[in-house]
């Protein structure tokens, strides 16, 4: 089949756990043979190792968290007048329609990555869709207001403008998940709760949802351990998270980490902080940040144990999943762990509570390094997910060609996609 797939980032490494997620998702699609024509917001030139045609409509729109206050409000007044959730029209809105309408005519079939981008398809009629829904974005920015209501890690309480943005957030975005439900022949998630979840949506909404929900559990990129055991640093062990932090759910776990667990750890561990918008947070002392890092083995070569202690958010924790796979000690929260299942490689420690935590990490460090044993069992978890995602893939895959239509020739012509170009 010919796919074209809408994307809100072009990228050359992945370096994100959405990025992470994209990456797999393109190389599904290549393995299994099928043509790929990728639109989205970035540098195509960059992203032409993804697909066999890439197409850039606009830009990389930096996070909102990271921008300025006045850059902040632009956004939130400019969707208003839009009449659109803020991240989407952040991601082009009504342009990016027009820019992407002709590329869409050519499609056998049209896989969106990214419920912000499933707008761009502008609500004509087109190829069968799929819709890859890295979060239920809804809940996400309902618990952002929640959270605006009754303050949380040291943020203030009552930000009732806040509260009422991410209110407004979580709404724009439901309405958007409940139109895929019921315009997409499917709706593929990151984990069993996500799905079920986006079942839950469209039943309390008394609707009877069109999309076959299925689920693509994610796997390492990586398959191979990073190494065998940690390379013990000189002094201190490193306690090593890496995350993107003006993300909320994330910047929520890592202040969890910072004043509740680590506390119970001074002294006896040192901290490496990977990742953007660490910026005027109080960090202990020694910690060593290494910013953005290209290559996340990179992070993996400093660290002696990797901890993910996530709370909050949903779909998987990309991180947690490379983090399993590299071989090193992890000690993460339940939630952190969700959509992985029970039986992970014997490395990987649960603890929900700061104590139970702050011990679990110290039972990890003490332990004598990892054996070859450790290292079989690390290889098979990643490739059973590898397997898992694949078949799951293939059942979209199929469901798509299924129910693919005859169209007029005139609705399939449109540019050629003989070379990379950016949309004019």
């Amino acid at each position: 089949m010919k796919l074209v797939v809408l994307t809100t980032r072009l990228f050359d490494r992945p370096t994100s756990g959405g990025e992470i997620c994209t990456a797999r998702l393109l190389l599904g699609l290549r393995q299994a043979g099928h043509q790929v024509v990728l639109v989205g917001r970035g540098d195509a030139d960059a992203a032409r190792r993804w697909a066999d045609t890439c197409v850039s409509i606009g830009p990389i729109e930096r996070p909102i968290d990271e921008q300025g206050k006045a850059r902040r409000a632009a956004a939130v007044l400019g969707a208003l007048l839009a009449g659109l959730p803020v991240t989407v029209h952040r991601q082009g809105g009504r342009a990016a329609v027009a820019a992407v309408a002709p590329w869409l005519v050519q499609a056998d079939a049209v896989v969106v990555d990214h419920l912000q981008a499933w707008p761009w398809r502008g609500g004509r009629a087109t190829p069968p869709c799929m819709l890859v829904q890295h979060n239920v974005e809804s809940d996400n920015y309902r618990r952002r207001s929640r959270a605006a209501r009754r303050g949380y890690q040291g943020q203030p309480q009552g930000r009732r403008l806040l509260q009422w943005v991410m209110s407004r957030e979580a709404h724009g975005l439901e309405a958007l998940e409940l139109e895929a439900l019921r315009q997409a022949e499917i709706v593929a998630c990151l984990s069993d709760g996500d799905a079920e979840r986006m079942g839950e949506l469209a039943q309390r909404a008394g609707q009877a949802a069109r999309a076959r929900l299925e689920v693509l559990p994610g796997y390492p990129l990586a398959l191979e351990p990073v190494r065998a055991c940690p390379a013990r640093s000189v002094g201190l062990p490193a306690i090593g998270l890496i995350g993107t932090w003006t993300w909320a759910p994330n910047r929520e776990g890592l202040m969890w980490l910072l004043g509740r667990v680590w506390p119970l750890l001074q002294g006896q561990a040192r901290l490496v902080l990977a990742g953007n918008g660490l910026e005027g947070l109080p960090l202990p002392p020694d910690t060593r940040t290494l910013g953005r890092v290209a290559d996340v083995r990179q992070f993996f070569d400093e660290v002696d144990l990797i901890a993910v202690p996530s709370l909050n958010g949903s779909g998987v924790q990309e991180k947690a999943i490379e983090a399993v796979a590299s071989g090193l000690p992890v000690v993460a929260t339940p939630h952190a762990l969700r959509g992985l299942g029970d039986a992970l490689p014997p490395q990987v420690l649960r603890a929900g509570e700061p104590e139970a935590f702050a011990a679990a990490c110290r039972q990890a460090l003490q332990a004598t390094a990892a054996d070859r044993a450790h290292q079989q069992a690390t290889a098979h978890w990643a490739g059973q997910r590898r397997q898992r995602y694949e078949e799951a893939l293939g059942r979209c895959l199929a469901a798509l060609a299924g129910a693919g239509q005859a169209r007029p020739d005139a609705l399939a012509a449109g540019p050629q996609c003989a070379c990379d170009r950016s949309a004019p």
